[in-house]
């Protein structure tokens, strides 16, 4: 039962951590909704401790809240100031990368595709 309890524990902590192993938090900058209602686009920074802030992008069910993970979507070095928009319920289309360095850009989550511009 021990080992069990360490075993969770050790999890959960990982769970707030980045891969580095500093401690994060995701920032919520806009939500999205999809035409039905059934999706979302987050918009958010994420900001580990000792490093600068990202802008990254989650696509979630509706009733999803947005936990403390990277983007599943998009990652982007710095503060961007995207848009997001639904042209669907299956399609998304992002805004305004600009120049920044892509670390993660997703062709599709789930059910959703997603086009991306500058």
């Amino acid at each position: 039962m021990n080992k069990f309890l360490i075993l969770s524990v050790a999890v959960l902590l990982g769970a707030s951590t980045s891969a580095c192993g500093k401690r994060c938090s995701n920032d919520p900058v806009t939500t999205v909704p999809s035409p039905s209602g059934k999706n979302k686009a987050v918009v958010f920074h994420r900001i580990c401790e000792g490093t600068v802030p990202n802008t990254q992008v989650s696509v979630l069910a509706s009733y999803s809240e947005l936990s403390n993970i990277p983007g599943n979507a998009l990652i982007l070095d710095g503060d961007v100031p995207l848009q997001a928009r639904w042209t669907s319920d299956t399609s998304l289309t992002i805004s305004g990368l600009g120049t920044a360095q892509v670390h993660k850009r997703q062709p599709s989550v789930t059910d959703v595709s997603i086009t991306y511009h500058q």
